[in-house]
């Protein structure tokens, strides 16, 4: 398992009542819409097709000039095997023009299959991917220059992980731990019985995992050493995360094989000195910059814990909640929430719960903590979720309210402010794109969340009014999905249909207010490339294939009304 510093990907999870009339409409007008949609002209198509097949899982490169996707994908036979599984041939297409090249064939959709190097320069994948031993041939390509021959690291990889800079790689190779620079070596050996991998931050140290048949011990690598020589941190080790500041190793392991309980370890990468945090840790976070650590021990568990709070390497821990099961630190290290007295509720209120509801939803008391010291104060109870800004501490979060009527409620809540702002009643899910200057979510739904109202809100709104009230600015109406360009000043809109489950797509510039229509009928979600094209994906019969809508068509339209709902 490749150790991440995790963020949060936030939704809502709620059925929307009633807004405007009925959630679908009365039967006629329902029937009058499907028989319109039916029988509408269609707009034209400002995607052109780069490559033509029944494609599946489109990626894109950081720098959007390659995309990468599996072509005619078939679900392998055997047992056990994952449904969203798909082993098919991997396609190289050059977003800006030119000819697609096939890569390879039996290439798996499934983590392990295909990746972008950080730096764009590079296509790792595994061909001829054999679902039943989890292995199958590594190759790189250039993504600069698709006529370059692919050449082939492995002949039977179970694993590979790029550097942070995409300059080298490691990968296993029948249980053998080989790294070296991309994209020709060498790959010396540097151990055996290898199960995953990580490079530090500066690319200097590699970290593994040996398997549990060989004591499951975590090691370091000094890949600028003359000759690498691992050295080992612990044996029967779980998870392991490498911080990105470059300083500190946070392992998760058992004291012994038949342990139940996990230790939580804490390492300096320089010396490797170790320090035990807790004897039965379930989950931990790390600030982005390397000076707090949290975790969470497993009690009462497995679900929830007591939280613990501490100052990087030396601090003394700081119990924050007793029943707590996530928690996290935003970006800037200012701030940190935790979710407490965790419990599940019957979707649609308590009662719903008593009646032997099957939909449930986790929530808890929602605390917010000052860093370094200030301590804990609650925000709202019966908290589904939470996102932090990307560029400061800012916090949005829902909150359910079961009296006098169930709703779920969005607040906004800026640095500096004295209490929460409460935004909308009725919401799915909401995002800060970009720096996170403004917040977007959708709400005032219809068709069971399919057609909702895109606003958005200032993320720094003036307080300083006694009455001061938050409003929100509609964007667009009746969507079903948007992503952002990296700036957040452009999206790539989705409207659902009536009749199946494809999507029109449009693209917003959210500084001009112009709004065109990419295509129809195509699968959702698209990607927005970096230099502003659209790419996407079409089933149809009649035109399958890869899309790619150029950034000067979509860019320079004239505003467009958005499709009738």
């Amino acid at each position: 398992m490749r150790a991440v510093v995790f963020g949060f990907a936030v939704l809502a999870l709620c059925a929307c009542p009633d807004q405007k009339k009925n959630a679908n409409g009365d039967p006629k007008s329902v029937i009058a819409r499907v028989q319109k949609e039916k029988n509408a002209a269609r707009l034209p198509v400002l995607g052109e097709r780069r490559l033509e097949g029944d494609a599946q899982d489109l990626r894109a490169a950081a720098d959007g000039e390659l995309l990468t996707v599996l072509l005619d994908g078939v679900k392998p036979t055997g047992q056990g095997i994952p449904p969203p599984m798909r082993i098919g041939s991997l396609w190289a297409v050059p977003s800006k023009g030119g000819k697609a090249v096939k890569l390879g064939n039996g290439v798996t959709n499934m983590p392990g299959g295909w990746l972008h190097t950080p730096d764009s320069k590079w296509v790792l994948f595994t061909a001829a991917w054999d679902p039943s031993q989890q292995v199958g041939e590594l190759y790189v390509q250039d993504a600069k220059n698709l006529e370059a021959e692919r050449m082939r690291l492995s002949v039977k990889a179970s694993y590979f992980v790029p550097s942070d800079d995409g300059t080298q790689v490691a990968f296993v190779e029948a249980g053998v731990l080989k790294a070296g620079k991309l994209p020709n070596g060498p790959f010396p050996q540097l151990a055996g019985e290898v199960s995953t991998a990580e490079f530090s931050n500066d690319g200097r140290y590699l970290y593994f995992k040996r398997r549990y048949s060989a004591a499951g011990g975590l090691y370091q690598v000094d890949l600028q050493a003359e000759r690498p020589e691992p050295r080992r941190l612990i044996d029967q080790v779980t998870e392991y995360t490498v911080l990105r500041s470059g300083k500190y190793v946070v392992v998760s392991a058992r004291a012994t094989p038949a342990d139940r309980t996990f230790q939580l370890h804490l390492f300096e990468v320089n010396g490797l000195k170790g320090r035990k945090l807790s004897d039965d840790a379930h989950r931990y976070r790390i600030s982005r910059d390397g000076k707090y650590l949290a975790w969470r021990d497993n009690d009462p568990g497995p679900e929830k814990g007591t939280l613990q709070l501490m100052e990087l390497p030396d601090g003394k821990p700081r119990t924050l909640g007793k029943a707590v099961n996530d928690f996290d630190f935003s970006n800037d290290g200012a701030r940190f929430v935790y979710r407490d007295n965790f419990t599940e509720l019957g979707l649609g209120g308590r009662d719903a719960q008593k009646e032997g509801s099957k939909l449930v939803e986790r929530v808890g008391d929602l605390m917010v903590v000052e860093m370094p010291s200030g301590e804990p104060k609650l925000l709202a109870r019966q908290s589904p979720n939470w996102l932090f800004n990307p560029s400061t501490a800012t916090l949005a979060f829902t909150a359910r309210i079961d009296r006098p009527e169930v709703t779920r409620r969005l607040y906004l809540y800026p640095v500096g402010a004295t209490a929460p702002v409460a935004l909308k009643d009725w919401l799915y899910e909401y995002q800060f794109p970009g720096k996170g200057e403004l917040l977007y979510f959708r709400s005032d739904c219809l068709r069971e969340g399919r057609a909702c109202d895109l606003n958005s809100v200032s993320a720094t709104p003036d307080m300083s009014a006694a009455d001061a009230g938050v409003s929100a600015k509609k964007e667009v109406e009746s969507t079903f999905g948007f992503r952002f360009s990296g700036d957040g000043k452009r999206a790539v809109l989705a409207f659902a249909h009536l009749t199946d489950q494809t999507f029109d797509i449009a693209h917003k510039n959210f500084e001009t207010g112009a709004q065109r229509m990419i295509d129809q009928y195509v699968e959702w979600p698209a990607i927005m490339l970096a230099d502003g094209s659209v790419a996407y994906l079409v089933t149809e019969k009649s035109r399958p294939g890869v899309y790619v809508a150029p950034a000067a068509v979509v860019q320079a339209a004239a505003p467009a009304p958005p499709p009738a709902p």
